[in-house]
């Protein structure tokens, strides 16, 4: 589910005022897993999206924050707070989407097929948040402009779900995880 488009304008705003300034979701549950690997994957996807969701309500948490202040003072100083704290939100956030990613990887699928092309789509997607992390550990401002390509993996993943041969269930479950 990660798009950030509806973000953008917000932390575009509060992002500048954080720069100038400075110098969850999803629950992913541990219910029983089927063996069946497209309900293993969406377990992957689950986890990888509970984990996007939660680094993103919390970094808009904290900008709501910052423009609900009015003192001038009390903005840098959250400000400043926050970019102190963005590096390990987002090597935590980082965490939980390489070990999702491990679990999504992990799922035995016949290669080329359609939900293995959809696992594919989805790991690229977490590759691109994860360079998102990255970025955010070594330039924490960087978190007021999120990479194009994070939208664009997403919508790719979602056209390849959309593809896939998923029992009734199973598409409710995809289409709920990946809505934007």
């Amino acid at each position: 589910m990660l798009n950030l488009r509806n973000h953008r304008v917000m932390l575009s705003a509060v992002g500048a005022l954080v720069v100038a300034g400075a110098g969850s979701g999803i629950a992913w549950s541990e219910a029983e897993r089927t063996s069946d690997p497209a309900d293993v994957l969406l377990d992957a996807v689950e986890h990888s999206e509970s984990t996007m969701r939660d680094y993103i309500d919390v970094i808009s948490g904290r900008f709501d924050e910052i423009e609900a202040t009015s003192d001038t003072g009390e903005k840098e100083e959250l400000a400043a707070d926050l970019m102190t704290d963005v590096p390990d939100l987002a090597e935590e956030a980082r965490s939980g989407v390489l070990g999702a990613k491990e679990e999504a990887r992990a799922v035995s699928l016949p290669d080329g097929g359609r939900l293995d092309l959809a696992r594919d789509a989805y790991v690229a997607h977490m590759d691109a948040w994860i360079a998102e992390y990255d970025r955010a550990i070594v330039a924490p401002a960087s978190v007021v402009e999120i990479e194009p390509r994070v939208n664009q993996t997403f919508d790719e993943a979602v056209a390849a779900f959309d593809r896939t041969d998923l029992d009734a269930d199973q598409e409710d479950r995809a289409a709920e995880l990946l809505a934007d």
